[in-house]
């Protein structure tokens, strides 16, 4: 085992979340332990709770670059004037990033944290800067009708995707519909502008 002083506390903490990613792309969150994770890089699991409080610090770390990568997603979008167009494009996105972070994005509602323990604010806020993006496109599609409904439908259709998104993920979209998931997709969006335009 490495000592601890091989590395700074910056860059241990830094090891540490790449290789908790690295486990959660390979195997899924649910084989991620702290003696694995101790032992992708050469440390005790004891040198982890140095750094960090415990497990859930570290997957809630990983779960906050994640959100951060999706709303890179987003930024990297094909623009558009159109609010309706912008939407779909996001959701476009949004599809490509889970495809690609398939155990990334599953970590994010799969692992359970430990009851009673809250989540981290800047947590919070990041999920909140995501809905944000979808919010405005619906905010420019008309003057809400009240407070906070543009802020409601971009939720359902955070929502909607991910739901859809899971199904296919976990094999059972084919229970309920044989078409492929960028069509649902994009029905599902079609119905919640017109939800919305009502």
């Amino acid at each position: 085992m490495a000592r601890r002083a091989d590395h700074s506390r910056e860059e241990l903490v830094a090891l540490v979340v790449s290789a908790a990613r690295q486990l959660i792309v390979t195997q899924g969150v649910e084989k991620l332990s702290a003696r694995a994770l101790s032992s992708a890089i050469g440390y005790t699991p004891g040198t982890l709770y140095n750094h960090f409080k415990d497990l859930d610090d570290i997957v809630t770390t990983v779960n906050g670059e994640t959100l951060k990568a999706l709303g890179a997603a987003f930024a990297a979008a094909e623009p558009s004037a159109d609010p309706r167009r912008r939407l779909h494009n996001y959701a476009d996105a949004f599809l490509g990033f889970l495809r690609d972070n398939a155990n990334l994005w599953n970590a994010l509602f799969e692992f359970r944290r430990v009851e009673g323990v809250p989540v981290p604010q800047w947590y919070v806020d990041t999920i909140s800067g995501l809905l944000r993006i979808l919010a405005t496109c619906f905010a420019e599609m008309r003057a809400e009708t009240r407070p906070g409904q543009a802020a409601e439908a971009a939720q359902l259709v955070f929502a909607s995707i991910h739901s859809v998104s899971s199904l296919q993920n976990s094999g059972r979209l084919g229970l309920v519909m044989h078409r492929d998931i960028g069509a649902v997709v994009h029905d599902l969006i079609d119905i919640h502008i017109k939800a919305y335009s009502c």
